[in-house]
C-alpha cells in the first residue's frame, strides 16, 4: 500500500511539474520562464556558461548554402557564428569575415548580426555650383571660387552642421544666412568655416 501512495505521488508530482512546463524547456532550471531558459551556474566559477551557436567557416557554410533546400523559409532568421573566410556570390556576400550572421529569407541571403550602426563619417564633396541643400548637412564642402553660399535655404535642425574648406587660392568667398553676420569669410586661404544650428539660427562655431 505504502508503495502505491508513494508512486502515486510522484506520478502526481510528475505530472504537475510536466504541465507547468509544458512548451518549454529548462537548463540548470525547473522553472523556465521562456521557451528556452538557460540559467548561469554562478557558484562554480570553472564552469563557462554561456550559449553556443553553430560555427563553422565561410566555406563550410557555403557547402551546406548550396545545397538545394537547405536553407529557406523554415530556416528563416537561423543565426550562426562564421570562424573564418568570407562568402562568395550573391546570398553569400555580406559575409566578410568572422562573426555572427543571420539567414533572410526575404532577400534570401546571409546578413551581419549587428547593433545600431554607428554614425557616417563625414562627407567632402566638391563644389560644382553655388547651392547647397539638406544633403550637405554634417558634411564638407570645399570651396574652389568665389561664390556666396545662403544657409538660409537649408532646414533648420537643432545640432547640425555644415563645413566650407577654403580652396579658392585666395579668392575667398561668402556665406549668409548666418545669425552673427550677414555676410562672412574664412581668416586665410586654405582654412575652413564650420556652422551649426540652434533650430532657429546657424552660428559659426570654429574657423581655422
Amino acid at each position: 500500500m505504502k508503495k502505491f501512495l508513494l508512486t502515486a505521488t510522484m506520478l502526481v508530482c510528475f505530472s504537475a511539474l510536466s504541465q507547468a512546463q509544458q512548451g518549454r524547456v529548462g537548463i540548470n532550471t525547473t522553472t523556465p520562464a521562456a521557451t528556452l531558459d538557460v540559467a548561469a551556474t554562478t557558484t562554480d566559477n570553472a564552469r563557462p556558461d554561456a550559449l553556443l551557436v553553430p560555427r563553422m567557416t565561410a566555406a563550410e557554410l557555403s557547402s551546406k548554402d548550396d545545397t538545394s533546400g537547405t536553407y529557406g523559409a523554415p530556416q528563416n532568421g537561423a543565426l550562426v557564428y562564421i570562424t573564418a573566410g568570407t562568402g562568395a556570390g550573391a546570398r553569400k556576400a555580406k559575409i566578410t569575415g568572422p562573426g555572427f550572421y543571420y539567414f533572410d529569407n526575404t532577400v534570401p541571403e546571409w546578413k551581419p548580426f549587428v547593433g545600431t550602426p554607428a554614425p557616417a563619417g563625414m562627407t567632402v564633396r566638391a563644389q560644382t555650383a553655388a547651392t547647397i541643400s539638406d544633403a550637405d548637412l554634417n558634411n564638407a564642402i570645399v570651396v574652389t571660387s568665389n561664390v556666396t553660399f545662403n544657409l538660409a535655404t537649408l532646414t533648420k535642425t537643432n545640432g547640425k552642421t555644415i563645413t566650407f574648406i577654403d580652396a579658392t587660392n585666395g579668392a575667398f568667398f561668402s556665406v549668409t544666412g548666418v545669425h552673427s553676420t550677414a555676410s562672412t569669410t574664412p581668416l586665410q586661404s586654405g582654412g575652413a568655416l564650420s556652422y551649426i544650428c540652434d533650430g532657429t539660427n546657424w552660428f559659426s562655431y570654429n574657423s581655422f
